[in-house]
This record gives C-alpha cells, sequence and structure tokens, in this order.
C-alpha cells in the first residue's frame, strides 16, 4: 500500500514531465535524403542561446525530443546537412514548437513545402507562411496576417508571422508607402504583452517612425551641415515647399534625377519651393566633387555617416535615391518622385 501511495504522489510530477517534453519526427525530401544527418535548433524558454541538437538520419527520416520550460510558443529551425558547419540552410524549415507538442514533418525542402501535423498553432504558422508567400497583394497578405493574429494575440507564432511579409528590417516606407496605418493596425492587435518585449518594442517604435513619413504624417526636423559647415535644420524651411532628397555620390540612379531637378528648380525656386539635398556619403571629397561636377543649385548638407547617419535612420533610408515633398505646414504631400512627376505635382500646387 505504501508503494501504491508514493507511486501516486510522484505520479504529477511524472505527468509534468512528460508534458513538458516536446516530439518532432518526420522525414526529409527525397532529394535531401542522400545527407547523414537532420538538425533542430529551438529556444527552450528561458536558455540565452539557442539549443542545438542533431541525429543520424536512416533513409531520410528523423526523430527528435526535448524540454520547453515555460508556456510560450518558440521559434525553431529543422535543417539537414553532413555537418553542423554545413547544414543546406536555404532548405532549412522555420517553425514553431511549444511543451508537450506532437510534430511531424513530412519533406523539408522550404517552408512552401513541408507538410506539419500536430499543434494547431505550428501546423497554423505554415499554413499562413505558405499563403504569404504565394501572394503579393496586401490585401491578401494583410487578411492571412489578421486571422492568425486574431486567433492568437498573445502568441510569439503570430508576431513571427507578422514579421514574415512586413519586417521592419525591409524598406517598408517604400514597398507598402500608402499601407503602413494598416500594418499598425495589425501590430496594435496583438497583446500587450507580446508588444512589450524587446523585438516587439522595436517594431512598434519603427512604425512610429513611419507614420511620419507617410503622406499626411509631419516630418521630424533633423540638423546637418553644408558643405561650408553651416547647421541648417529643416524647420528653417517651415513656410515653403521643400522636396528633401536623399542621394549620395556613388548612386548613378540619384544623379540620374538632377537634371528633371534642376527645371523644377529652376522653375519654381521663386515661388516658395525648395530643394534640400540630403548626402548619406561618408568622405566629403566625393560629396564635394559630385556637387561641383553636377553643378547643383540648391542647398546641399551631410553628416558625413552614410546610412548609419541619425537621420538616415530616422528617415527610414535604407535605399536611395529618396524623396519626401513637404508643404509649407511639414506635412507630407508626396513620397519618392522621379524623374518629370516633381514639376508636374508643383504645377498642382503651386498655382
Amino acid at each position: 500500500m505504501k508503494k501504491i501511495f508514493a507511486i501516486l504522489l510522484l505520479a504529477p510530477a511524472v505527468l509534468k514531465a512528460q508534458t513538458d517534453n516536446f516530439t518532432l519526427r518526420g522525414k526529409v525530401s527525397a532529394s535531401a535524403a542522400a545527407y547523414k544527418k537532420a538538425y533542430f535548433s529551438y529556444s527552450d524558454g528561458t536558455s540565452k542561446s539557442w539549443i542545438t541538437d542533431s541525429v543520424v538520419m536512416k533513409d531520410g527520416a528523423f526523430a527528435f525530443s526535448g524540454t520547453i520550460k515555460d508556456t510560450d510558443l518558440h521559434q525553431a529551425t529543422l535543417s539537414y546537412g553532413n555537418s553542423i558547419s554545413k547544414r543546406v540552410y536555404n532548405d532549412d524549415l522555420q517553425l514553431f514548437i511549444g511543451k508537450g507538442d506532437l510534430l511531424t514533418v513530412d519533406g523539408i525542402t522550404n517552408l512552401k513545402n513541408a507538410k506539419m501535423k500536430g499543434s494547431p498553432q505550428a501546423v497554423l504558422f505554415q499554413s499562413a507562411s505558405n499563403k504569404l508567400f504565394s501572394t503579393k497583394k496586401f490585401d491578401e497578405m494583410f487578411a492571412v496576417c489578421k486571422n492568425v493574429i486574431q486567433q492568437y494575440p498573445d502568441s510569439k507564432m503570430s508576431f513571427a508571422v507578422l514579421n514574415l511579409r512586413f519586417n521592419v528590417q525591409n524598406d517598408l516606407s517604400q514597398t507598402y508607402p500608402g499601407e503602413i496605418p494598416q500594418i499598425r493596425e495589425l501590430y496594435q492587435m496583438l497583446s500587450p504583452r507580446i508588444r512589450a518585449t524587446k523585438e516587439g518594442e522595436e517594431y512598434g517604435a519603427h512604425l512610429e517612425r513611419l507614420a511620419h513619413l507617410m503622406i499626411g504624417g509631419t516630418l521630424q526636423d533633423f540638423s546637418a551641415k553644408t558643405v561650408e559647415g553651416k547647421i541648417v535644420k529643416l524647420t528653417d524651411l517651415r513656410g515653403k515647399y521643400v522636396l528633401v532628397d536623399f542621394w549620395a555620390s556613388w548612386c548613378i540612379p540619384c544623379r540620374a534625377e538632377f537634371p528633371y531637378l534642376k527645371k523644377a528648380y529652376s522653375r519654381f525656386k521663386s515661388k516658395n519651393f525648395e530643394i534640400l539635398g540630403y548626402s548619406i556619403d561618408d568622405d566629403k571629397s566625393l560629396w564635394i566633387s559630385a556637387l561641383e561636377n553636377d553643378d547643383v543649385p540648391w542647398m546641399n548638407v551631410s553628416n558625413l555617416k552614410g546610412y548609419q547617419d541619425p537621420t538616415a535612420v530616422q528617415y527610414a533610408i535604407k535605399a536611395v535615391p529618396s524623396n519626401f515633398l513637404i508643404g509649407p505646414d511639414g506635412k507630407v504631400i508626396a513620397v519618392n518622385l522621379r524623374g518629370e512627376l516633381v514639376e508636374s505635382k508643383l504645377e498642382q500646387l503651386i498655382k
């Protein structure tokens, strides 16, 4: 009787240990079966770095087990190869796993082709990933993300789905210049806990910066030096129509825009219009040489810090040329006008 009682006392602990464990098993695609090992990297919820496990595959089949130490769902990567330093990364599979999960994967050949069964969230991540990468239409991508976040607003998986196509490391201001408010809507649907993570706060802060750069937003002030060393602020030009033009001496497309800008500048400079060139060069001599060779007549400034320039970061400048046309009140009227569009836009605004 004592032994039975002791076993009963141990049963909850044994059950907890079992439910903390996850199992992942499956088989790689036929083209990958010639490789020796499968590799699984994951976060257990408490470790500062990911855990990486490996198993020898038999006819392409593999199985992993491990322990998740919290109640979150965590990102993981499944890959294969002949050594840990020579894994086939371009065919790896991104997935999510939590304590107690039993997942099966058939055919690792990237997100689009692997077939997954098991945890509802893990399967949903896979399904959402496939849909997101099978379309370029914003409305369809928005619907996929919204569906996932509505079901699991307090999941890291949902935040990962949002990042698949609307990652802040990408140039959202150029790729989706008119859709930032909708992307912000998706972000706000995430739970306060997810938004309060380091990654969540960084994402939110970036969206706030982008909100100032969209049509109707107010460009934040900045200061930079002219070639002569004079400090110029954007607000010094308040009351005028201003084209803020980010460029660089080494950027051929940037300098190809100068003839069009010269034509617009010549026509409207006496009608309350100004161009403020902002070079992201880091070499003053190259900057000056480009201005002289191209005979640039409008005001130019730079902090000579390249893409690391605080203003370039603040304005989410990841590629040049980039420009913003603002009104006398400092609000953005148009973004990234090219060629004759600058002049035609000014024709509409300045009578």
